[in-house]
């Protein structure tokens, strides 16, 4: 069995509860018209966050640790421009977002050399 299809399935078992959420690279549906084949990436437990954007929801990983930017995307105007400058002092807020703690798989490009 594929390597990074075992880890998937150790961290099923290892954390049954949890949601499975697949993150898409975006090579794989480069023109939207049809289903593509991808290959099993990484998988890992992390906590995401979806940010409101005009576009649809941006889907943020707290291991990224972009304190401002997740902030910025994740609060008003009012609210992000009230924060202190001191990225220490925002880690309190950055840590009390509502996160949802799940098991992230990568779906990759499939290489076909």
């Amino acid at each position: 069995m594929d390597e990074k299809v075992s880890k998937l399935l150790q961290l099923i078992k290892e954390n049954p509860g949890l949601p499975i959420v697949p993150m898409v690279e975006a090579e794989i549906v480069e023109d939207g018209y049809t289903y593509y084949m991808g290959e099993w990436g990484y998988a890992e437990v992390d906590e995401y966050i979806l940010a409101k954007r005009k576009w649809g929801n941006e889907m943020l990983l707290k291991s990224d640790e972009d304190v401002f930017d997740v902030l910025e995307k994740c609060l008003s105007k009012e609210e992000y421009d009230a924060l202190p400058d001191d990225e220490d002092k925002c880690r309190t807020y950055f840590d009390n977002l509502p996160w949802t703690k799940a098991i992230i798989v990568y779906i990759n490009k499939v290489d076909k050399n």
